[in-house]
């Protein structure tokens, strides 16, 4: 400590230094220690990590890319290094960074999502909280003992016949919790048939998608490929215009006509598929009510009392009451949960759901875009200050829309503001995922890091981010860090790389930082 103190006095006015020491009799390196002990902690590191950022962009042969990075000491609130730290830049999925935030400030991390399975007279009422799990067959597999979707269906409808006989005249799904603008108008209308934009739905089912199963024809090559799907819906409509080969690869996909649960599969089938091809449904809330309807038929109860039990099926009307209604079985999921899958798996529906939820919360009344963004905005303010609102545009909560624009000093200070409260900074960081896991599964791959990561990625096309944590697992120092990258044309390698390299080097600042403290503390 001390060799680097008198090195750095070795410059013009170390001999007045010197003489002065000689004079009053005290040791000059103490007095040099003790002026450094004076000055602002980062005020050499600070400078020192700046300018290793700096020579890090300009090598990361990132071309016509335009980089924004941030690092934030979040011990001493100092910004570490700020390359157009400032500059609102298009966050992709870093965005459920705000929204995953926003949501346990609002609902509290014990929150708990509940679907409710009611009964008023001879009709019943399903009511949707939003909860994005409901039926999600990655959730279901990881049950104890793990649980198929066909599975929880029939323990539902046992749970309703065990308590009710009596004819059911019709199923009416609530959805009221949300409003009925499924799609977010920004999304890309030529992926709306893809699993990552699904309708956002007051009662989420399967995570609103199908999942289809190509099979080869049994009469072989040029013949119509064969499927089966999950959950069994036998009034579903899929043409099927893919053609089974005999070389080559499984290259089936499925399209969704607008507005309508009518569904066409392509391409060449040459396997029968182990992994299912995924395709968004429209209006989860009712197609989850006539799944249902259907296993109660199926159950013994009368249900349509007359007509067929899928047809009894409607959503609710916005005056309709059911204060009086008898409670038949309920399906929970806690909040923890959901931001593990929203953050660790950057599952679009989850994010979008905790949008429109805090949004409710917040206004009481069916949550939407606007509102959830209105309250993003408002949180962005209280808790950092006008001006970071201001300079935020926020849209969705998942990132999907290319109109999200957030700057990388605002991420560091909000994953510093949710670090340091005591309510939600241990389930937030909790939330995110580490190096090997979920949508860092690939990344930092040959890269020791010795303190831990905790971090979101980002993709949309031309952009690439990574925001988060890199913590020191014994002193619990914390540092936060955004690494952004818009623009970006060909290959996107170097902006995932240029993140890591950042990562790397927050890495050794803070096993440098370690030592000392370790020493200081030790001293």
């Amino acid at each position: 400590m001390f060799e680097g103190l008198l090195a750095s006095a070795s410059r013009p006015g170390r001999r007045d230094s010197r003489a002065r020491a000689r004079r009053t009799g005290r040791p000059f390196f103490l007095i040099a220690a003790l002026a450094a002990t004076l000055l602002p902690p980062t005020l050499a590191t600070g400078q020192e990590l700046s300018g290793e950022v700096e020579r890090l962009v300009s090598t990361a042969k990132l071309g016509k890319a335009k980089a924004g990075i941030s690092v934030l000491d979040l011990d001493t609130g100092e910004m570490l290094a700020s390359y157009r730290g400032g500059e609102a830049m298009v966050p992709a999925s870093n965005m459920k960074l705000l929204t995953s935030g926003a949501a346990l400030l609002t609902l509290g991390p014990d929150f708990i999502f509940r679907t409710q399975v009611d009964l008023r007279g001879d009709r019943l009422i399903l009511v949707g909280s939003g909860d994005p799990a409901l039926a999600d067959p990655e959730v279901l597999g990881k049950m104890q003992p793990a649980m198929t979707v066909d599975g929880m269906l029939k323990v539902l409808a046992e749970a309703v016949r065990k308590q009710t006989s009596a004819p059911i005249s019709e199923v009416i799904v609530d959805d009221r919790v949300f409003d009925r603008e499924l799609v977010h108008p920004t999304w890309p209308t030529d992926q709306l048939n893809r699993w990552y934009c699904a309708e956002v739905n007051g009662l989420n089912f399967h995570t609103n998608v199908l999942y289809v199963f190509p099979r080869p024809s049994p009469d072989g090559p040029g013949r119509p490929a064969t499927y089966s799907y999950q959950p069994e819906a036998p009034w579903l409509e899929i043409a099927v215009k893919a053609r089974t080969v005999a070389d080559g690869k499984n290259t089936a996909w499925l399209s969704r006509e607008d507005e309508a649960n009518r569904f066409t599969m392509y391409g060449e089938v040459r396997f029968p598929s182990q992994v299912p091809v995924q395709v968004t449904l429209h209006n989860s809330g009712q197609f989850f009510g006539q799944v249902l309807a259907d296993r109660l038929a199926r159950a013994g109860l009368d249900v349509g009392q007359g007509r067929s039990a899928t047809s009894a099926v409607r959503l609710v009307a916005a005056d309709e009451r059911f204060d009086d209604a008898r409670t038949l079985a309920v399906v929970t999921t806690s909040l923890t949960d959901i931001l593990r899958r929203c953050n660790v798996d950057s599952h679009n529906l989850y994010a979008e759901s905790l949008f429109k939820r805090v949004a409710r919360e917040v206004t009481g009344e069916s949550g939407s875009w606007n509102s959830g963004a209105s309250v993003t905005r408002m949180l962005l303010s209280q808790k950092l200050g006008p001006e970071f609102a201001a300079g935020t545009n926020v849209v969705d909560g998942s990132g999907m829309s290319k109109f999200n624009t957030v700057a990388p000093s605002t991420f560091t200070r909000w994953l510093g503001m949710l670090a340091k409260d005591r309510s939600v900074g241990d389930p937030f960081i909790n939330s995110l995922a580490a190096p090997g896991e979920g949508t860092l599964q690939s990344r930092f791959s040959g890269i020791k890091l010795a303190n831990q990561v905790r971090a979101k990625s980002g993709a949309i096309n031309n952009v690439r981010c990574l925001s988060g944590y890199v913590i020191n697992p014994t002193t619990g120092h914390k540092v936060a860090f955004s690494v952004m990258v818009n623009d970006i044309e060909g290959e996107s390698r170097p902006a995932m790389k240029l993140a890591e390299d950042v990562v790397q080097l927050v890495d050794r600042w803070l096993s440098r930082r370690a030592t000392v403290e370790g020493g200081a503390i030790g001293g």
